[in-house]
């Protein structure tokens, strides 16, 4: 049976299983040179294709003419009608320049603050006159979700077209990384139908915050409030700039949704599913006072960088009954993620208590910097409570900032009794990001541990027989500039190690007793940089080092090369460096790889 033969559901419901996500490159290509064998197919595969259009601007350009021919009136892009979606995101690796004299002329060129880059301002408005072109074009089409990732500012100008868009056809997600601090103020900016909302700028005015929020508080299931180059300014400069200025935002936004005792709600009238919050004041958002969010409708919290989180979780992980006394907190949790790059032992105590007193985690992400050294088992309380039901797990931690990479400043390493801790209560498995010492897989040098430390290594990992990712979050301590081999045979020689270790028997064939679902092995862990920045032409301190801690994502498979093929040996093919978009688009399980510090 021929694929035009099929039925159109069955042929339909095929090409959208190709293109349900971000397909890859490949399988985008496929799906465009199937377009072009017949009529038929080709109406059946545009509208998959085209509906999400992901526009990725290089951070530092001259031109841009991709964009500019798409939103020509003339041209005859024929997918146009199809898009429903827009995303406007940093391209990590930079345009090629023409020269600083060509960059300068055009006024498209960028300075860096550490691992900030801030556009110059008549990049933001050239962005943004593109952008409403292309919006002026979808305007009799209905968009359903608009993203503005970029490090250029969005303008209210652009905002109004949106706005104009959803009055007619409804959005459900709207997302903006950064607001023209002149264009503060807005004319009441209501989105029909908004589901989903995302603001990481204090730029934008907290009466026209409150209105998006007020507006649209019996559709909105997400909401993300945050500081984040706020947040990374002060990171990299190691002070509290931003500080106060975080704080009074967070408070003045709360009282201006706290409605007054006269409104018609007497209770919390906000009900989200999934709330978000980068460098904002936790306390003032979660206070008893705030009258306005329903803790207990959401399943999902992330708290990253944010202010009072110490006190915060106290206040979650326990309750109040009407005589005064505490209960147990009645958060429905399933989704549960921090960083927090000022950990110390009482704080951590407090997160284990926390994390305690809720029940029934299935995801849990936790990065601590700045972390004392603990004790292998210490997660036992936590683990004990959520085990059986935990599928994600990420616990990281680290005594300094990665730039600091010397023994006395660098990640701590639990041995494998943190992995056998985990193995032991959390059988469910299917990610798991750790940090492990290193020391345990070594088999020779003068650090080399006594063998049975590997054989215990690999004894604790056996149990986890549904995972599927594995990510050692910490690399070996290494002088990159001393290494006489190329990157690439290093970090591969680290991978196929780790593999024959965790997997295979003395004779290092698969054991029959190890996990054979596992299909990705990562090494190392993301940073603010390189999922925002990249590494184009700006200067990077210690590059070496860099590079050598940078993300790295392998493909598990099995080898049947060697004297004895008719026995698989597990290798490592390195996929990916610095992010995870391939593996994702061919459905991996990457959720432990998103967590990043910010440096």
């Amino acid at each position: 049976m021929s694929l035009v033969s099929l039925p159109p559901e069955i042929l339909n419901w095929i090409i959208q299983l190709v293109s349900f996500s971000d397909v890859s490159i490949p399988f985008r290509r496929d799906l465009s040179n199937l377009s072009l064998t017949c009529k038929l197919l080709k109406s059946y595969v545009f509208p998959n294709l085209y509906r999400h259009l992901v526009l990725k601007i290089p951070l530092v350009w001259n031109e841009l003419g991709f964009f500019e021919t798409l939103v020509d009136p003339n041209g005859d892009f024929e997918g146009l009608q199809y898009i429903t979606s827009i995303s406007i995101v940093p391209q990590l690796k930079h345009a090629k320049m023409m020269g600083r004299k060509a960059a300068a002329a055009t006024g498209q060129g960028g300075s860096l603050c550490g691992d900030i880059t801030i556009p110059h301002t008549s990049a933001s408005y050239h962005l943004n006159t593109l952008v409403r072109i292309l919006l002026k074009r979808l305007r009799k089409q209905r968009l359903i979700s608009f993203s503005w990732e970029h490090s250029c500012f969005m303008t209210s100008t652009t905002l109004k077209l949106i706005q104009e868009i959803a009055e007619v056809h409804g959005i459900t997600k709207l997302r903006i990384d950064s607001w023209a601090e002149t264009d503060s103020k807005l004319a009441d900016p209501i989105l029909p139908g908004l589901e989903s909302l995302t603001t990481k700028s204090m730029n934008l005015e907290v009466d026209n915050l409150r209105t998006l929020i007020l507006e649209h508080y019996d559709t909105l299931k997400f909401l993300c409030l945050g500081a984040e180059s706020d947040v990374l300014r002060d990171y990299q400069e190691s002070n509290q700039n931003s500080l106060l200025r975080r704080q009074e935002y967070a408070d003045t936004l709360v009282d201006s949704l706290n409605l007054d005792e006269d409104n018609e709600y007497d209770s919390p009238w906000l009900t989200l599913r999934e709330l978000q919050l980068v460098g904002l004041d936790v306390c003032k958002i979660i206070k008893p006072a705030s009258l306005f969010l329903d803790l207990h409708s959401l399943t999902s919290l992330t708290l990253e960088t944010c202010l009072g989180l110490e006190t915060a979780l106290d206040m979650l992980a326990t309750e109040k009954n009407e005589s005064g006394l505490p209960l147990r907190s009645g958060l429905r949790l399933h989704y549960f993620s921090l960083r927090h790059e000022a950990s110390n032992q009482q704080f951590r105590a407090r997160l284990i208590d926390f994390l305690s007193a809720i029940q029934g985690l299935t995801h849990l992400f936790v990065l601590l910097e700045n972390s004392d050294r603990s004790h292998p088992n210490d997660l036992d309380p936590v683990l004990a409570v959520h085990g059986q039901s935990l599928r994600s797990l990420v616990w990281d931690e680290r005594c300094g900032k990665r730039d600091l990479f010397i023994p006395s400043e660098a990640t701590y390493k639990p041995s494998y009794l943190r992995l056998e801790t985990i193995a032991t209560h959390c059988p469910n498995l299917v990610e798991l990001g750790i940090s492990m010492d290193w020391r345990d897989f070594t088999k020779k040098g003068s650090h080399a541990p006594h063998s049975s430390n590997r054989h215990m290594t690999g004894a604790a990992f056996k149990p986890l027989k549904n995972l599927r990712t594995l990510n050692i979050r910490n690399m070996p301590f290494v002088n990159p500039k001393n290494m006489a081999l190329p990157l690439s045979e290093i970090h591969s020689s680290f991978a196929n190690s780790l593999l024959r270790i965790l997997l295979c028997n003395d004779k290092d064939i698969l054991s029959p007793s190890a996990p054979q679902n596992l299909k990705t092995l990562a090494l190392g862990g993301l940073t603010y940089r390189d999922l925002h920045n990249g590494t184009g032409c700006h200067t990077i301190p210690n590059r070496d080092l860099y590079e050598f801690l940078r993300l790295r994502v392998y493909k598990v498979v099995s080898s049947y090369h060697g004297i004895d093929r008719a026995r698989p040996k597990p290798l490592a093919v390195l996929t990916e460096i610095g992010h995870y978009e391939k593996t994702e688009a061919n459905g991996g399980d990457v959720n432990v790889l998103k967590p990043y510090w910010l440096g």
